[in-house]
């Protein structure tokens, strides 16, 4: 029976399982939200959409917090080679987490009722600020909570003389993760400045802190899945990190266009705006060097399958898709459409939620000692997750294009419901992949949750597949598919995404042509169909590839049993 090498470790699995327990519930009021959309009646005066919208977002933040915590506590003994300092705090800041979680989903109804914000003169409730719906109460339990991350960290790693770039990224992170909630206690009358305090908070989080967290997270769990190299993965780690913070905190100002905030946000917005895929490119071409390093065959495929669907979709979703809406010419139109949904979706699950998910299905076998387990639920929950968030995305975006040329190009009435019924199609579709995406959620909860309670697959059965296509490949030319994915061929996949990136941009850039603002909406209908469609296809290949490519990491069983690198295959 394997076992974990630091006792403490164990007290990441039970913010893993919340994470898994959150996961499922927001889901839920997703397909909810899809089916109030059809139906903008269901549930009105018991759960009104823009309840059931808040606790949506609220869960995905809350889920998502939790994932990075356990994966930190679990991580924090391998990287320090000691046990977690202050184990009681951190069952505390457990605690801690399931009253926020609480507070949260209940004090939501209370703006339903009229007792919410700070205008109302109820802020220790809920304050009524969007991503910022909790209360003061809230607010402190929740800076309390950062601040115990935070002491347990960094008085758990070694004297920072002895850090490498992983150590300093995890513990710039945590630390700024605590800081910029501060700006969160802030509240100004005065709206455009209330803005600002509240898009450092938003905007940082994700650009200058989740961003920090996640590339050292990822880096360090390369490390542990492939035995990659420290200092090559540290290198990336820094770069990554360094691009985060040049061009996250100005591209902050691309929340600055239409509030009220001076004109020349719109051309420093649009430029650093511009520059923050750079990192997503970077974090993207190293997992794909670390995973090939040594080309040993997987031995967990829903770890790395999660692990690479978050970094891909970080470059689809955060990267090509931020660069997309986020110049100021074509943001005037996406803003706040449902073009915005597209990219929230894929970025926000696809970058922080499938890291959280990868590292549970990385730690819980290891936390339950299982040796063998049966990675097919894992392997069928994610292409399930995966292909109904890319399908979320295509329908999203659709759905937002259509809006803003009927809404904001015709100027046809939303609320005589003009819009609605121009976007019915797009509306009609959203509960399909949404289903898609729920089933898949279902199926890894369930996975995760009965790890180590079911049956153990036995070493033969378990490795099957690998063994026949291992006998395939030492007496048959292996199909291209499922060949080894060289850097060239990874390029190349890189450049069609991007290729299909410059087509949307120029479809958004399209409404501020004469023609179409007259009423022809030919061009970027055009250019969105053949932009998403080739965009969410091509990112679907990709991964299908990548994965099909690991079986050629072996030629022969005995070779993938003792690790030994194909002969057969030149070195890259």
């Amino acid at each position: 029976m394997i076992q974990i090498e630091y006792e403490t470790q164990r007290l990441s699995l039970r913010f893993f399982l919340v994470m898994l327990v959150l996961f499922l519930f927001q889901t839920g009021f997703g397909l909810l939200l899809a089916a109030q959309h059809l139906d903008p009646l269901l549930l009105s005066g018991v759960l009104n959409f823009n309840i059931v919208r808040a606790e949506h977002t609220n869960l995905g933040i809350l889920w998502i917090l939790a994932g990075f915590i356990g994966t930190i506590l679990f991580v924090g003994p391998l990287l320090s080679k000691r046990e977690l300092a202050a184990p009681w705090l951190i069952k505390f800041l457990f605690y801690a987490l399931l009253a926020v979680v609480v507070w949260n989903v209940f004090t939501q109804v209370l703006a339903q009722q009229g007792i919410a914000g700070w205008w109302l003169g109820q802020p220790m409730l809920q304050e009524g600020l969007e991503y910022l719906e909790a209360g003061r109460i809230a607010d402190v339990v929740i800076l309390i909570g950062f601040a115990i991350l935070c002491y347990v960290v960094l008085r758990t790693f070694p004297p920072v003389k002895q850090w490498n770039e992983i150590h300093w990224g995890l513990g710039l992170g945590v630390l700024a993760l605590t800081a910029v909630w501060v700006f969160g206690l802030f509240f100004i009358e005065r709206l455009d400045l209330q803005e600002y305090f509240r898009w450092y908070v938003v905007h940082y989080w994700v650009e200058g802190v989740w961003e920090v967290i996640h590339i050292s997270l990822v880096g360090f769990l390369v490390v542990l899945m492939f035995k990659a190299n420290v200092k090559a993965v540290g290198y990336a780690v820094f770069w990554g990190i360094s691009l985060v913070w040049l061009s996250g905190l100005l591209g902050n100002a691309h929340h600055y266009f239409w509030i009220g905030t001076p004109e020349f946000w719109q051309f420093w917005g649009s430029l650093f705006s511009a520059l923050e895929p750079l990192p997503l490119i970077f974090c993207f071409w190293h997992i794909y060097l670390d995973a090939h390093h040594d080309r040993k065959p997987i031995a967990n495929m829903p770890a790395f399958a999660f692990l690479l669907g978050s970094v891909v979709l970080e470059q689809v979703g955060a990267g090509i898709l931020g660069f997309t809406m986020t110049f100021a010419l074509t943001n005037v139109w996406s803003h706040g459409t449902w073009i915005t949904l597209s990219h929230a979706h894929l970025a926000l699950f696809g970058t922080f939620g499938m890291l959280g998910l990868s590292a549970a299905y990385y730690a819980v076998p290891l936390m339950r000692g299982i040796q063998n387990f049966d990675q097919r639920l894992g392997k069928m929950a994610f292409w399930l997750v995966f292909t109904g968030m890319l399908g979320l995305g295509f329908v999203f975006a659709i759905g937002g294009t259509i809006q803003v040329f009927v809404y904001r190009t015709l100027g046809l009435d939303w609320f005589g419901g003009d819009v609605s019924g121009a976007m019915q199609i797009a509306k009609v579709f959203v509960p399909v992949f949404g289903l898609i995406f729920t089933i898949g959620v279902a199926l890894l909860v369930f996975d995760l949750l009965t790890l180590g309670h079911r049956p153990v697959v036995t070493p033969q059965a378990d490795n099957l597949a690998s063994v026949e296509t291992h006998r395939y490949a030492a007496t048959a030319e292996m199909p291209r598919w499922k060949q080894l994915l060289t850097g060239w061929e990874a390029g190349v996949w890189l450049l069609g995404m991007w290729f299909f990136g410059a087509l949307i941009t120029l479809g958004l850039l399209s409404f501020n042509l004469s023609g179409v603002r007259a009423g022809s909406p030919f061009l970027p209908y055009a250019m969105s169909g053949i932009g998403y469609s080739g965009l969410l296809l091509v990112t679907l290949l990709f991964v299908w590839r990548f994965l099909s490519s690991l079986n050629a990491r072996s030629t022969t069983p005995q070779a993938a049993a003792f690790g030994t690198p194909p002969a057969a295959q030149p070195a890259e």
